[in-house]
């Protein structure tokens, strides 16, 4: 009888080889294709070595497939940002071979994604030249974009054969052709951008015409590379393609195709971004309706599809019951670069799981604090890549200087919120003795919410794994705890962590210590305290995530932001969606420019654009930020030979800060 591993017996799909062409895949999970600005060289569009160990480390985790993202195809008008890697140029291969020998190391295939950005591009980074799509269109950015015509047509076509040519060379084993979300050769595709009327137009065949000559380009000059392709099942906008075309133009190109994957959305509609994107909002595995439309017509290969997969149960009800043949996934592998080896180890719920807050997708290119109706703000951007729960993403060459420390040392971490027992598993992980003193009755911190707030599920899992894993570390857990500085010092700790937090910042408005009034910490458990009419005072996100929940109850909201948008401290696309949320809920009213004067039983007093208005309400509840315990974290200073303060105790900040802060500190011991 053949022996069987543990991963196989439960996970038999998701583990199983998938032959395409002359290549096998060792399982069906893939790395779905990411840019990070950290990873290639600004200035000369080079990976650079953080670039290598970051995609290699996903081939190291166990992905059978690992795709870099959005390489530059041409110096001209085909390039948006600049963190693209140049295709155009011997000057690649050094480093690209370096990443790609790193990921066959680990018996998986190397792939780079070609997108050629069309009317998304942007003049200064190419050359001054302008952007040119399907047909003429202005963009909101100001910018006119010019019909391709078919001398242009056969310019792009080149460009994509030769950088197919130069991957090869590179080392890859498949390109990935983004037809999908609106770019260039997406909006060939979609009737919201390609309104011509020739034989690149109109019907389904006329619009897959250039697109499918691109492929068939590739096919012929480079025969031995494989061919992937991204697709849209739905743009999810009004008059965009739906999976009826989608599957067509499936069928239409699986004639040249060696693979398949199905997304959702189009750059052209910001609110599809968070779809395309998955927030918290989104159902995880959402794209599968249209990976398994797409099966029941195109059985010639492999069908594949991406968004929110992040959990393997999932994973494989999703191939078992044949709605895909592999899976894509970007976001799992950034919070957990393992997730595959430790699926395939039955280590599953030392996953670290991702929270959707979509950090990664938008800090680097400029998309938080922005208005709504602005993608891009380059004024904002930095250029570095981050994720909110795993602090080794994008610095791994800087955490090479870091190994396992010298000598054991005595640690004591007080509190244990997310930055407390961070900090507690990386002192323990670098071979400290940890001792963490928390004052409640369970870790977790202000985490305690997302067990009550309907669309915190992924915050949930977050906050218990950080529970689980600092259980499972060795940690000397004491609850129940007041971890006083006398206390810690008569533990004679070589080093002391300071994890205790913040308190809600109380504005100091008449009638706040009123008994209608209670923070937004308060409600989250159990708001049958309030009354029917609530005011909430403040619109950032906690805000207006205490409105979706309290909307959720049935009662009537009413928001008020002193400044212009609400949660200005959301990353886009979280923001944006959350927003929208709010807008289709009829229990929800936002009022933004609107001032709290007073509050008073029955009703608050607020001023809206130099005018006074009376809102009356039952309750009121107070989501005007954090304040940071500063003189508590600063009373712990002598306790030890270093004691470092961190988390919304040195700045009330958001879980991102906490995180980092926490690893930092027990990093650098």
């Amino acid at each position: 009888m053949e022996y069987k591993q543990p991963y196989e017996e439960k996970y038999p799909m998701l583990f199983k080889p998938l032959k395409i062409r002359d290549r096998y895949l060792k399982n069906r999970i893939i790395t779905a294709p990411s840019n990070h600005g950290h990873i290639t060289d600004p200035f000369t569009h080079q990976l650079n070595k953080e670039g290598v160990l970051y995609y290699g480390g996903k081939a190291k985790g166990g992905a059978s497939m690992v795709t870099l993202g959005e390489a530059l195809l041409d110096h001209g008008n085909s390039s948006a940002h600049a963190s693209h890697i140049d295709l155009t140029t011997e000057k690649c291969l050094t480093n690209l071979h370096r990443l790609t020998d790193y990921v066959h190391m680990h018996n998986a295939l190397a792939s780079i994604e070609l997108n050629h950005n069309g009317h998304f591009a942007l003049p200064q980074y190419c050359n001054g030249e302008m952007p040119m799509a399907a047909s003429e269109m202005d963009m909101p950015n100001g910018l006119h974009v010019r019909e391709m015509n078919e001398e242009d047509m056969e310019r792009v076509a080149q460009s994509y054969v030769l950088a197919a040519r130069m991957a090869k060379r590179a080392g890859f084993d498949t390109v990935l052709l983004h037809y999908a979300h609106g770019w260039l050769m997406g909006g060939f595709l979609s009737d919201l951008i390609n309104r011509r009327k020739d034989i690149y137009g109109g019907s389904i065949e006329n619009k897959c015409r250039f697109p499918k000559m691109v492929l068939e380009r590739i096919r012929k000059e480079v025969p031995d590379i494989l061919i992937e392709i991204r697709l849209s099942g739905s743009e999810l906008t009004p008059g965009g393609i739906e999976i009826k075309e989608c599957v067509a133009m499936a069928d239409i190109f699986s004639e040249f195709a060696d693979m398949i994957h199905l997304s959702c959305g189009t750059r052209l509609n910001a609110i599809t971004r968070p779809v395309m994107h998955p927030s918290h909002f989104i159902e995880h595995g959402h794209n599968a309706v249209y990976s398994a439309e797409v099966k029941k017509v195109v059985r010639n290969i492999p069908i594949g599809t991406v968004g929110a997969i992040t959990d393997p149960v999932l994973a494989e009800r999703i191939l078992e019951e044949g709605k895909a043949d592999y899976l894509c996934a970007a976001r799992a592998f950034i919070a957990e670069p393992d997730w595959a080896l430790k699926v395939r180890r039955g280590k599953e719920d030392e996953i670290r799981p991702c929270v959707k807050c979509l950090r990664c997708l938008d800090v680097a290119g400029g998309r938080t604090g922005t208005k709504t109706a602005v993608l891009q703000d380059f004024t904002k951007s930095t250029k570095h890549n981050g994720c909110t729960v795993n602090p080794e993403y994008g610095r791994q060459e800087v955490l090479l200087e870091y190994p396992a420390a010298s000598e054991s040392k005595k640690v004591v971490v007080v509190g244990g919120g997310p930055a407390g027992m961070q900090a507690a598993i990386r002192a323990v992980q670098r071979g400290h003795r940890v001792t963490l003193i928390e004052k409640g009755e369970k870790l977790g911190g202000q985490l305690f919410y997302a067990d009550y707030v309907w669309f915190k599920h992924d915050m949930k899992k977050y906050r218990d794994w950080l529970i689980r894993m600092t259980e499972r570390s060795g940690v000397d857990i004491r609850l129940n705890t007041d971890a006083t500085p006398k206390l810690v010092k008569e533990l004679n700790p070589e080093a002391v962590i300071v994890a205790v937090g913040a308190d809600p910042f109380i504005p100091p408005v008449k009638g706040v210590d009123g008994k209608n009034v209670k923070t937004a910490l308060e409600i989250f458990e159990d708001c049958s305290c309030l009354g029917e009419n609530v005011v909430i005072v403040g619109g950032g996100l906690v805000g207006c995530e205490s409105a979706l929940h309290l909307a959720k109850y049935n009662k009537k909201v009413t928001v008020i932001e002193m400044k212009d948008e609400l949660a200005p401290d959301g990353y886009f696309s979280e923001r944006i969606h959350t927003i929208d949320y709010m807008e289709k809920d009829e229990n929800i009213t936002a009022m933004t420019n609107t001032t709290c004067l007073e509050i008073a039983e029955g009703y608050v007093l607020a001023k809206q654009d130099n005018k006074e208005i009376k809102l009356e309400c039952d309750s009121v509840v107070i989501a005007s930020g954090m304040r940071a315990r500063l003189s508590l974290a600063q009373s712990f200073k002598g306790t030890a030979f270093d004691v470092i303060p961190v988390g919304d105790c040195v700045r009330a900040s958001n879980l991102r800060e906490a995180t980092w802060t926490g690893y930092n500190a027990a990093t650098i011991l």
